[in-house]
């Protein structure tokens, strides 16, 4: 009969050195894939004029995304053999100005820094080759057509407050009705109704229909121009979080900032 052999106590040590050492990036290659909102840059809150974030694409190996100010793109590349390790190249971005573009150079600056990650699915932290903590992030929600459904107030157009274009006694919103694919609410003075419809395959696509609204005239009718502009250029939607969510021209570019009531 053959004596089973025994494992020293250094050898069991080392295996499970060896185990809780390769649990730090045990998250899966694919729980990268999609947008994530930038919660910290360098252990400050990413605080700028655009909702900082980023996207994705695993399948094409691209990086999109708002850096504060400006659109950003690039590629990111995942190494298949060592885990835990992205980084990014070919970062660059469109050309706007903002009146604080301090977030927006931590931002970039970050990214062309990036070479780890670690975190869970619904948060990460990107590293640099030293395992300094670049960038925080959150796991934006899927934008859905369900999760667009029911009540939001209007607090942005075209990237102004809705108080500073007009003071008006009446709440504008949108609410959205995923099933029947129906729109209602108020666009600054008069009721407005209509419908909106989806391009095929494509989840986050909205476009509006025929707009119908009543006739009053009153306080609100400059910021009710301006909210059906912004509706006839909508071309699709992205839920940024529970409470914000923002639609969106054929460039990408925020027409109208929605939040919850």
């Amino acid at each position: 009969m053959k004596k089973l052999k025994t494992m020293g106590a250094a050898t069991v040590a080392l295996i499970m050195a060896s185990s809780c050492g390769s649990s730090r990036n045990a998250l899966q290659t694919s729980a990268l894939e999609g947008e994530w909102n930038i919660m910290t840059v360098n252990g400050q809150k990413a605080e700028a004029e655009k909702a900082p974030y980023i996207g994705m694409d695993l399948q094409k190996k691209r990086l999109y995304g708002c850096a504060g100010c400006n659109r950003i793109m690039g590629s990111l590349q995942i190494d298949s053999l060592q885990a835990g390790r992205l980084s990014f190249a070919q970062i660059g971005s469109t050309r706007m100005l903002c009146a604080n573009m301090e977030t927006e150079r931590a931002v970039l600056e970050a990214l062309d820094q990036v070479a780890e990650y670690e975190g869970t699915e619904e948060e990460l932290t990107l590293t640099d080759d030293k395992g300094h903590a670049l960038l925080t992030l959150s796991k934006r929600p899927a934008s859905t057509l369900a999760s667009l459904s029911g009540p939001w107030d209007i607090a942005q157009v075209y990237g102004q407050a809705i108080d500073s274009i007009e003071k008006t006694d009446k709440r504008p919103f949108l609410e959205f009705d995923a099933d029947k694919k129906t729109v209602h609410g108020n666009a600054g003075c008069n009721i407005v109704n209509g419908g909106f419809t989806q391009k095929e395959g494509l989840p986050a696509s909205l476009e509006f229909g025929q707009l119908i609204s009543t006739m009053m005239a009153g306080p609100g009718m400059t910021l009710e121009r301006q909210v059906l502009d912004a509706m006839n250029n909508v071309k699709s939607f992205v839920v940024k979080d529970t409470q914000t969510a923002a639609l969106l021209d054929e460039n990408g570019e925020e027409v109208l900032t929605l939040k919850k009531p």
